[in-house]
């Protein structure tokens, strides 16, 4: 994996981690979670399933930024948890195996 792919695949999973642990999700950390998940998309050297869990991160993010407050957004998070842990599953085993 070439440094920029790896670096926006970390941004990704450490906001992801932040977000799963703390089940709090500003709209400042949803608006940079979409734009790396967009610019990783891009990148050629992402895997098929990789590219198929950005695509469900980008609609995730679309629909929350919908929202208007902040209560309504954390709401959101609750209600689609299983969604953020799979995401950050995703991402967890994509470095446990680049360091294989």
């Amino acid at each position: 994996m070439k440094t920029q792919t790896k670096e926006r695949a970390q941004i990704i999973y450490s906001m992801l981690e932040d977000i799963h642990q703390n089940k709090r999700l500003s709209e400042e950390q949803l608006n940079k979670l979409t734009e790396v998940a967009q610019l990783l998309k891009e990148d050629v050297e992402i895997g098929e399933k990789t590219s198929g869990v950005l695509d469900d991160m980008s609609e995730f993010g679309e629909k929350a930024l919908q929202l208007s407050s902040e209560q309504q957004l954390n709401d959101y998070l609750k209600q689609e948890d299983q969604k953020v842990e799979e995401y950050y599953e995703h991402f967890k085993m994509l470095f446990n195996n680049e360091r294989s």
